[in-house]
């Protein structure tokens, strides 16, 4: 009987998986917890304002972001390796999609530097 149980559990390789997609999700989360109040809908001074008065929070949600953007590169990775018995050819294509998306989430994050540069 205790043999079945444990042919029933995951390998160690899916328990990290789930670990790092929980930590990118937890990152995620925090990272818009962050920057939540700063954005007022409709009024771009007074976004402009809160970010000013509260540069530290604005970065610290900023890096919050990028860490949750660099796990998520490391899920797809994880799950890249996790398919690829199944079918290959659809475990690279689907990595792929998530690498280009994780890389234009990146490039747009430089766009959130902005309001931080002094002219």
């Amino acid at each position: 009987m205790t043999e079945r149980i444990a042919g029933a559990s995951p390998p160690p390789r899916a328990r990290i998986t789930g670990v790092v997609y929980l930590f990118y999700f937890l990152a995620a989360v925090f990272g818009e917890f962050f920057l939540k109040g700063l954005v007022v809908d409709g009024d771009a001074a007074a976004t402009a304002n809160n970010i000013l008065a509260h540069q530290p929070l604005f970065r610290l949600g900023l890096a919050t972001g990028l860490i949750a953007t660099a796990c998520y590169v490391a899920v797809t990775a994880l799950f890249y390796d996790l398919f690829a018995p199944v079918n290959r050819r659809l475990s690279l294509l689907a990595a792929f999609f998530s690498l280009v998306g994780c890389a234009s989430l990146a490039f747009a994050s430089l766009f959130q530097l902005a309001p931080l540069l002094r002219p």
